[in-house]
């Protein structure tokens, strides 16, 4: 890990690191490409936070089983290149800067409430050598001083869900996790995760924290796909 750090810093005197968004010198997401990252709707569902023409408790857009949900933006230009640079193309230093779109958008969680990443399956972790929601769960953990707790493992390896359809989301994901045994089950925990596209893994994961003793499951993503009113 060192040696590969080192790499890394000799590597960024070479070739000056890039906005993941833009590809221009500089931050991992430059002040422009930042600036263009819209604030979501102030009026919707006070439960899951979709956008609507008029404020409502709750929606049909809420995930099943998730007591509530926050994104720090909808899943539009330039987040998509932005996380996708994360995930497939090994942009490590952009964990840090969307933890902290999540924790400058996002009210955090009550003091001590733990962060839970949504866990990656065995062949995909091994092949992206790490667990974006894991990264960004622990850079949020720093920006709001909580504890990071790995409650949900994933017990079976399943197609991926980007392209999928909500029906096959569903299925993909259905007990698909299990609650790490031997771990202390908390009354409240928070879920993280990059992008909730129908929020099938969410209500997966939360039923299962919920089955476990879990009486409360928030979850906070990075950007959520919003349905059109």
């Amino acid at each position: 890990m060192r040696i590969l750090r080192r790499v890394v810093g000799l590597l960024d005197l070479v070739v000056p690191p890039t906005c993941a968004a833009c590809r221009l010198p500089g931050a991992a997401i430059c002040a422009a490409c930042a600036g263009a990252i819209a604030v979501p709707h102030p009026v919707g569902c006070a439960r899951c936070g979709h956008p609507w023409s008029v404020s409502t408790p709750r929606c049909a857009e809420c995930p099943p089983a998730v007591d509530r949900l926050q994104f720090a933006a909808a899943y539009v230009d330039p987040l998509p290149v932005a996380i996708g640079a994360l995930k497939d193309h090994g942009r490590r230093d952009l964990a840090s800067e969307l933890a902290g779109l999540i924790a400058s958008r996002c009210v955090g969680p009550p003091q001590g409430v733990g962060l839970t990443p949504v866990p990656l399956t065995r062949d995909r972790e091994r092949v992206r050598g790490f667990n974006q929601a894991g990264l960004i769960a622990a850079h949020l953990a720093q920006a709001w001083d909580r504890p990071v707790v790995h409650l949900v493992q994933r017990v079976r390896d399943d197609p991926p869900q980007r392209g999928a359809s909500a029906t096959d989301r569903a299925l993909h994901v259905r007990g698909a996790f299990a609650v790490a045994p031997k771990l202390q089950i908390p009354p409240e925990v928070w879920l993280v995760d990059d992008v909730c596209t129908t929020g099938a893994t969410l209500a997966a994961c939360a039923r299962t924290l919920r089955r476990a003793g879990v009486r409360r499951v928030g979850a906070v993503v990075v950007a959520r796909v919003l349905r059109q009113p």
